[in-house]
């Protein structure tokens, strides 16, 4: 995530693309440096977009042979990379893992308690306790 500080056309044969030029705000994935140099189509058919200066932008680029690449679909809303990347992982195996130790809690529980009923001894029919 960063914002742009400008662009400058790059010749291209086929597909006219500006390389934009990002301050790096905050990395997410990957080992990338403070300034990124993304390559971005011209022409909206292609996938272009035109990135505003100073705007914070989430960049998925795609890298290639050292050249970050991006189009129209790579370009989000900062806020909306950061929720899916912050997501908690791992609350299912959490969950499975705290009915294990209730089970085991459980288990353990009405082992003692029938422990416990066959060390007592009940009383007969005429309020005496049998042997």
């Amino acid at each position: 995530m960063g914002h742009s500080t400008g662009y400058r056309r790059v010749g291209a044969a086929s597909v006219p693309q500006r390389l934009y030029r990002f301050n790096v705000d905050q990395k997410v994935k990957g080992t990338i440096g403070q300034v990124v140099f993304v390559r971005v189509p011209v022409k909206p058919a292609n996938g272009g977009q035109v990135i505003p200066e100073q705007v914070a932008a989430g960049i998925l680029a795609n890298r290639s042979g050292g050249t970050f690449f991006a189009t129209r679909c790579d370009i989000t809303d900062p806020g909306a990379v950061l929720a899916e990347v912050d997501k908690p992982k791992g609350n299912a195996v959490k969950l499975l893992i705290g009915f294990v130790f209730l089970g085991g809690v459980f288990a353990y529980s009405f082992w003692v308690l029938r422990r416990r009923n066959r060390a007592t001894p009940r009383a007969g029919p005429g309020g005496e306790a049998k042997a």
